[in-house]
């Protein structure tokens, strides 16, 4: 397992060695053009990843991205109070890279996936749309978790489910550049346990149901074109994250601009900034960013500014619910490539480095982790419900 963090150290070794001796006589240039495949069709190869069970990510949006932007951590960890990271195994995701990954890092697969994003075309519409699967692990709060929970018991709007399990479900987002949004949640509700015993146990209860208000499926219109919104929903509202810069360095301090803002929106509500330095916030940014409204060139300058960021690890291949296969980036709470994921708090990306696509990302422990989204579609449409 290699961490982006070396990469000056290692990458004109790698570039050498995936070069085909056949390309010795020609020049530098049309050498680099053709690396991106050498390197592609190496990624290919290196190592594989295995994912199986229905798996989830941290609280999910049941509303548009435009009125989550304006929630702070402490105000999203408030509404999850029934979300969990549980330490049972359940069929998560497993590496196993053979010596031949090491040959490959995350700069080297981010500055692929640069190459390719900005290959793409540019396209455009009146909506932002994404389909994305989420599985999130939900069980009863622990005594600790409690504890750090003690001024969302208080509100005891939401109850803690008495079991642990697994629950799917797909939704589909409309963000409109009129400030107009929809989204469809409850499509295709499944439910799984981690093991045979909280099923028995869930049954032995009286089978209750574990999340009423994903029961059903809803549709939620929103109109914010007449809201005042805050700086950080501004920021990322549709029309605003279309027109982000193509540089990378620009690029780079618009993000550390929005960490600076989002810190201090934090400690207006929460009293503390959020946890973590600017890498762990870009990695984590880039997760909503590249699902997002962003512009080929954009997503391209994005992969650029993350291949500077230290602690982002490459794990090697793996394989999505959807049986695509991708490039798995990973960052722990920290910036250290040792640190490990005890804590539960690592991020992990699956990256098709061949487009520059976002496929999946996962959040928590690496057998259980505590949320999954699977993106399946997304892409601009003309009028509100089309897809694409």
């Amino acid at each position: 397992m290699s961490s982006g963090v070396h990469m000056n150290e290692n990458s004109d070794g790698v570039f050498r060695a995936l070069r085909p001796e056949a390309l010795d006589g020609l020049a530098a240039e049309t050498y680099a053009r053709r690396r991106e495949q050498d390197i592609s069709r190496a990624l290919a190869v290196t190592s594989s990843t295995t994912m199986s069970g229905a798996v989830p990510r941290t609280v999910r949006r049941r509303m548009p991205r435009l009125l989550a932007a304006g929630l702070t951590a402490g105000a999203v960890a408030a509404a999850a109070a029934g979300v969990i990271v549980a330490t049972n195994s359940s069929g998560g995701r497993h590496t196993h890279a053979p010596a031949t990954a090491q040959r490959l890092d995350a700069r080297t697969v981010l500055l692929v996936s640069a190459e390719s994003a900005a290959k793409a075309p540019a396209t455009t519409g009146a909506f932002w749309y994404t389909r994305e699967r989420e599985t999130r692990l939900i069980g009863p709060i622990n005594e600790r978790t409690a504890r750090n929970k003690a001024g969302a018991k208080k509100s005891g709007k939401m109850k803690p489910p008495p079991v642990t399990a697994y629950i799917s479900s797909t939704q589909d987002t409309w963000n409109g550049r009129d400030r107009r949004d929809r989204t469809i949640t409850g499509i295709d509700r499944k439910i799984t346990f981690p093991n045979p015993a909280e099923k028995a146990r869930w049954k032995a209860l009286g089978a209750p149901e574990l999340e009423p208000w994903s029961a059903k499926q809803h549709v939620s219109d929103y109109d914010f074109s007449h809201s005042k919104l805050t700086k950080v929903q501004q920021d990322k509202a549709v029309d605003a994250l279309t027109k982000l810069p193509n540089d990378p360095d620009a690029l780079e301090r618009v993000l550390q601009g929005w960490f600076k803002d989002e810190n201090q929106a934090s400690a207006a509500h929460d009293g503390v900034p959020m946890s973590g330095d600017f890498a762990l916030y870009a990695f984590g940014t880039a997760q909503d960013l590249l699902a997002g409204p962003i512009t080929p060139a954009t997503k391209s300058a994005l992969f650029r500014v993350l291949a500077k960021q230290p602690g982002i690890t490459y794990l090697g291949t793996g394989t999505d619910r959807l049986g695509r296969k991708g490039a798995v980036l990973a960052m722990s709470g920290g910036t250290t490539a040792e640190k490990t994921t005890s804590s539960g708090s690592e991020i992990r990306l699956i990256i098709d480095s061949k487009t520059g696509q976002l496929l999946e990302q996962e959040s928590g422990d690496r057998k259980s982790p505590s949320l999954v989204m699977t993106y399946q579609t997304m892409g601009w449409v003309d009028h509100l419900g089309d897809r694409p």
